[in-house]
């Protein structure tokens, strides 16, 4: 029994597989799909205006970046697959790096990815009443309401209120979760096949009308507007530039693509269940990215043609550009609101009422699945005892690991203060409030994604290479061949440095991002080694042994 002890916290980790194949799909659907797809086709437009005829094969730069990062996505995805069918335990990437590569590479990857996750529960949760804001106008929300919701006070207290409500979910175990998710699921899904069908009705008529209905002005004054502040030369790249700087909010759009892998020690029949819900829930978030930014920018693209340049740009550079100054009128572009004015002009005012309830609901369903998979970042970690012993406690009634939660919780409120804005009474100089604002080194969670999905996708290449990889492959119930699982996983860590330098140029000028990068990186690896050489030497922890195995059931 003592030696027993001295490998892991226990004989087994007191996780329960309750998840079925639906809740294990919708964790990567919806903590994929909320808040960057509703606004990442013109947020990343905006700063980076191309002429319209330079587009290749007639498609937006953001369009054509959600196809090549959705490749990028499809291959780190099938190296995840092998992994988590080779090793279904709850930690996801946590326990394929530190197995196959270095368990320091591990811990300090796995840190930095908890923080984006965690960080973003705390984003998201304030994000909720961000998007009543932005649509309530169009869906007819009180002006007293909007004004309360729109302090930062207000957003503060409400999205620590969501963090505090879903954490009390994730306390209640995964089948409470996985109901709950069920629910925020399939009500905006409804919603968003109107707003399908609302963009394929668009007609150069219709969206001119529900422009003139809704701001007062058709969309050849905006486009004019957008011009005469510089929309034509403000940009100095060409079509790919542009490309590339799409590229980042449609990855951002992206992540959480692997959500299932970090829960697998809870997915029932994981080794088998884990690489199909991983296919279906991507390959319909590729789609859904795909044909929804196109149909919103060709309804766009249809009106206030003035020489080069379409509503479209105009739109998003009015609304995100870099000097730019949207008139009050014009609500802040967000693909929803394209939507509103096709339905506007085609007098479906119905669907107007719908809006603010689809954008809640699509930022709100993120949240179940940020909770589960960043506590089970941390309960794998203490698990092998590389964090405090007691945050991989199990609640026996609910087989949930609370104090994790807890602790995640604890951390999304620094993302409740970033996205509130509630420091600015600080002042920019102050060095808490640079890091601690919309725009501020927290929020750069893309970066922190990437560097940890590259590692993971390189924890596949080391999984053919090394003996110990080989062997727990061969126990995998998803076998494709050596050869072939070899070939995906190089492609995988090529195309994420892509993806990495793509990120280091867009953000060079951006120190805040990388030095809070590097103080997560550098604060990681202290409590690794305070937990490897001094904590654990203490507690008779071995932790060459710990590393040269899976952690059991």
């Amino acid at each position: 029994m003592t030696a027993e002890k001295k490998v892991f916290v226990r004989k087994a980790t007191g996780l329960v597989r309750e998840i079925g194949f639906v809740t294990a799909v919708l964790v990567v659907v919806c903590n994929v799909v909320g808040l960057g797809w509703q606004k990442r086709a013109f947020q990343f437009s905006g700063p980076a205006p191309v002429p319209e005829t330079t587009y290749v094969l007639g498609l937006a730069p953001i369009t054509m970046s959600f196809i090549l990062v959705g490749i990028v996505v499809l291959f780190t995805v099938f190296v995840f697959a092998i992994l988590g069918a080779a090793m279904p335990r709850s930690g996801g990437g946590y326990i394929y790096i530190s197995r196959l590569i270095h368990p320091f590479v591990g811990f300090v990857a796995s840190w930095v990815e908890f923080f984006s996750i965690a960080v973003s529960y705390g984003l998201i949760g304030t994000a909720v009443f961000e998007a009543i804001l932005i649509y309530g106008g169009i869906g007819g929300v009180s002006p007293d309401i909007m004004a309360t919701i729109s302090t930062p006070a207000f957003l503060f207290w409400g999205g620590v209120f969501f963090v505090l409500l879903f954490a009390v979910v994730g306390c209640l175990g995964v089948s409470m979760a996985g109901r709950l998710l069920q629910v925020m699921f399939w009500i905006p899904l409804a919603i968003t096949v109107l707003l399908y069908g609302a963009l394929l009705a668009a007609s150069p008529t219709t969206m001119n009308a529900g422009l003139m209905a809704i701001t007062g002005h058709d969309a050849a004054y905006y486009t004019k507007m957008a011009l005469d502040q510089g929309m034509a030369t403000v940009y100095k790249g060409n079509y790919w530039d542009a490309m590339n700087v799409a590229c980042l909010g449609s990855y951002w759009a992206y992540i959480g693509f692997a959500a299932s892998t970090f829960v697998a020690g809870e997915i029932k029949e994981a080794s088998r269940n884990l690489p199909r819900t991983l296919f279906l829930a991507n390959g319909f978030i590729i789609l859904l990215y795909i044909s929804m930014s196109y149909l919103a920018v060709k309804a766009c693209m249809m009106v206030g043609g003035v020489g080069d340049w379409t509503f479209f740009n105009a739109y998003s550079f009015l609304s995100y550009g870099t000097g730019a100054t949207r008139p009050p009128e014009l609500p802040k572009a967000w693909m929803p609101v394209v939507a509103a004015f096709s339905a506007k002009g085609m007098g479906w005012d119905w669907l107007l009422a719908l809006i603010p309830i689809f954008a809640a609901f699509w930022v709100a369903n993120d949240i179940p699945p940020f909770i589960l998979t960043a506590s089970r970042i941390i309960f794998a970690m203490s698990f092998d005892r590389v964090v405090p012993e007691s945050l991989s406690a199990i609640n026996e009634r609910f087989h949930s690991p609370i104090n994790a939660i807890i602790f995640t919780a604890a951390v999304a409120i620094i993302g409740n203060l970033a996205e509130s804005d509630v420091l600015a009474f600080l002042g920019s100089d102050n060095l808490l409030y640079r890091y601690i604002n919309p725009g501020g080194g927290v929020t750069a969670t893309d970066i922190w994604d990437t560097i940890f999905f590259f590692l993971s996708s390189l924890a596949g290449v080391f999984f053919i290479l090394r003996a110990r990889g080989k062997a727990i492959y061969e126990r995998s119930a998803f076998k494709i061949g050596i050869p072939l699982v070899g070939s995906i996983a190089v492609i995988a860590t090529i195309l994420n440095v892509w993806l990495l330098y793509v990120e280091y140029q867009a953000n060079a000028t951006w120190p805040e991002a990388w030095w809070f990068t590097l103080d997560l990186i550098i604060v990681s690896a202290l409590i690794y080694l305070v937990y490897k050489y001094v904590v654990g030497k203490a507690a008779g922890a071995d932790y060459t042994t710990i590393y040269a195995e899976v952690p059991p059931e």
